[in-house]
């Protein structure tokens, strides 16, 4: 699936750096953000499919981006990734409507499937009038929990 259009947002420039460019590489539309400032100005503009959002940056975090941006654009589907796990901020994300919370580093093919698996659920939800709620919801389960 490829025409979509997918906000980048962390404080890791070199991941933006190569995570946009895989993403460009098949079709993708990649914004890439830095910090939290401007990202509710652009989500608010609209045709934002997915936003994949840092949850630990330095102002705004991701999980205060993903309440403002299900406020302001239900039908946006959110992937939360981070660097430091924490059961709580998991189950806070998904129960502040983020379609996947995601450990980095995480295998390139992987994060790709669930960004088109986004894509298509905010599409499919759009074409269907749906709003916040509805969709795919899921997480990775932490290493060694199988």
């Amino acid at each position: 699936m490829t025409g979509f259009a997918v906000l980048l947002v962390d404080d890791e420039v070199a991941f933006t750096a190569i995570l946009a460019k895989v993403l460009r590489r098949r079709g993708i539309d990649v914004e890439v953000y830095n910090r939290g400032d401007g990202v509710l100005d652009r989500v608010r503009r609209g045709s934002v499919d997915v936003a994949i959002l840092d949850v630990k940056m330095p102002g705004t975090s991701g999980l205060e981006l993903l309440a403002e941006i299900k406020r302001h654009a239900p039908g946006t589907e959110v992937i939360l990734m981070t660097g430091h796990l924490s059961l709580d901020d998991e189950a806070d994300g998904l129960a502040a409507g983020a379609f996947a919370y995601l450990l980095k580093p995480h295998p390139i093919d992987d994060l790709v499937a669930r960004v088109e698996a986004a894509a298509a659920s905010a599409r499919s939800r759009e074409s269907r009038g749906q709003g916040p709620g509805a969709g795919r919801r899921d997480a990775e389960p932490p290493e060694g929990s199988h």
